[in-house]
């Protein structure tokens, strides 16, 4: 534990958010569990593409930009 307070003391305290990374890693790795053994390389990066697309309009519907 005190070897990583370091690591938690910036985690906390910097501006930067890897959440975004985050939850595309997630897709990732959910897909891939899915399509295990099932399909190619190919169609795993057309779902992947394809997710990526639908959650950020997902997202820009959900915070509809100020005019």
């Amino acid at each position: 534990m005190r070897e990583d307070r370091p690591a938690v003391a910036q985690g906390i305290t910097t501006h930067y958010n890897s959440g975004v990374d985050e939850g595309r890693i997630t897709d990732v790795k959910l897909q891939k569990r899915l399509m295990a053994g099932r399909a190619s390389v190919p169609l795993l990066r057309h779902r992947v593409v394809l997710i990526a697309h639908l959650r950020r309009r997902y997202t820009e519907r959900q915070n509809p930009s100020p005019r």
